[in-house]
This record gives structure tokens, sequence and C-alpha cells, in this order.
């Protein structure tokens, strides 16, 4: 019997991440918990084999495959759907899954049809596969709070005009879906500080410094300060409500011009996704 690998592993992945959007967004439509339950469970099978199609990817090829296309969008999946399941099945909010899930099926589209070998790349390591993976953790957790900020926002939206509707059925209380939306902050912080250390260690071992002025390490030490400074604000500003979603979308458009400013318009080099 021929062993699977990774190809059919990214194209079962997005069947079923699509099969989950699929349900997600028919939910929203219908009363149905049942149509819901069919996109939890089709997002975990793909997590499953997300997981899996990671694994085989990474140990026949060589953890610098990380630095294609279809090696980094691979693991953005994961880590986006990884951090997805946790908060929807913490605080069972499954409405997100229809703003979240797109994303998934997006991310790993992009890496079934990526393709191509990293070239004069050095192999991460131990210390440079923590450095990507909390990385994309970071940035993960960073696109989840986003989304929940949306979701806030459109709830708040309908209780102030007390607007009925079956997406109004749906929502979650605010304080629950603020909560959220700080906690994903805060882990999202968490990630990307461990990854900038993990990275800085990687650097000096590489390269032979831990500080080189890369626009990369620039735009992700920006990145640190502006989460930094949304966390800071609303736990001691108060900056709460409305303010810390709008906040937290403000930096999720900062995250998008760090990621695809600098991994797909710059050189190509140790931080650019070639192939």
């Amino acid at each position: 019997m021929k062993p699977m690998n990774s190809e059919v592993l990214i194209y079962s992945t997005v069947v079923l991440y699509v099969l989950s959007s699929l349900h997600y967004l028919v939910y929203l439509l219908v009363k149905r918990e049942k149509v819901a339950t069919v996109g939890s469970y089709s997002a975990r099978f793909g997590f499953l084999t997300n997981l899996l199609a990671f694994i085989l990817l990474i140990s026949g090829r060589g953890s610098a495959y990380l630095f294609t296309r279809q090696g980094a969008f691979l693991l953005f999946a994961l880590t986006t759907v990884s951090v997805f399941l946790y908060f929807s099945t913490k605080y069972k909010v499954f409405v997100s899954g229809a703003f979240l899930m797109p994303w998934a099926s997006l991310f790993s589209a992009v890496s079934a049809v990526g393709s191509g070998a990293p070239k004069e790349v050095f192999q991460p390591g131990v210390i440079g596969l923590m450095h990507i993976v909390f990385g994309f953790l970071g940035y993960s957790s960073f696109v989840v709070s986003a989304i929940f900020s949306l979701i806030y926002l459109i709830s708040e939206r309908h209780l102030k005009k007390k607007k009925i509707s079956v997406f109004f059925q749906k929502l979650t209380s605010l304080p629950t879906l603020e909560s959220i939306v700080y906690h994903s902050l805060a882990l999202g912080f968490v990630f990307i500080t461990v990854s900038m250390f993990a990275g800085a260690i990687w650097s000096q071992r590489v390269f032979g410094s831990y500080w080189s002025w890369h626009p990369k390490q620039v735009a992700t030490l920006i990145t640190w300060f502006v989460y930094a400074g949304i966390i800071h604000l609303y736990i001691y500003g108060e900056w709460k409500g409305k303010r810390i979603c709008y906040l937290s979308m403000l930096g999720f458009v900062i995250i998008m011009l760090n990621f695809v400013g600098i991994n797909f318009l710059t050189q190509k080099d140790v931080h650019s996704f070639k192939g």
C-alpha cells in the first residue's frame, strides 16, 4: 500500500476547510445547530489532515521548506484553525466560524497551488522552527482577535438598533466577545514575543549577531510595540468595548502589511517566501 503523501493531505485539508466554511455560512441563515456542528467537525478533521501534512512536509523535505509559499501558508492555515478551535470551543461562539474558516480555506488553497523549493536558505533547526511556528501562532491570534472585534462591532450595532434577525439570535454577549478579543490579543503578544527571542538566538547562531536591522526585524519590532500599546491601553487606559476592537483591527492591518510587504515584496532572502 502506497503511503499517503503531503500533497493528498493538503488537498484533503482544502476540501474540509471549504466544507466547514460553507456550513458555518449556512448556519448564519438557519436556526439549526446541527449545521454548525458539521462545520465544527469538518474544521477539526481538517485540522488533523493539516497537521499531518505539515509533519510530512517538514520531515520529508526539511524545515527550510517553510520558506516556500506552500510551507508558509500550510502553517498559517494550521495555526489559524488551532487558535479558532480553541476560542470557539471554549466560549461556544460558533458564529465565528463563518468569518474565520474562509481565511483558513484561502490559506490552505494557496498552499495547495504553491510550489518550489527553498534556495540558499539555512536549515532553521529547533530554534529557527520555534521562531517560525510561534510567529505564525502570533499572527493567527491577531487575526482571530480582529475577526472577533468585527463580530463585536456587528453585535453592538444590532443591539443598539434592536434589530432582530437570524444573525442577531446567534450573537454572543458583548462582555464575552470583548473577553475573547483581549485574550486573543494577549495570547498573540506572548507568541510573537517568544518568536522574537527565538529569532534573535537563531540570528546569532546563523549570522553571528542578534540584530541586523533587517526590514522583517524592524517591522516585527514595530508590530510588537503596537500590540504592547494596545494591551496597555486596555488594562491601564480603560480602552474597553469598541475602542479595543478598533485598535485590534488596526493592528491586523499592520500585521498584514508586515506579512505581505516583507515576506512577498522584498528581495529573496531568509524572510521571503519563494516558490
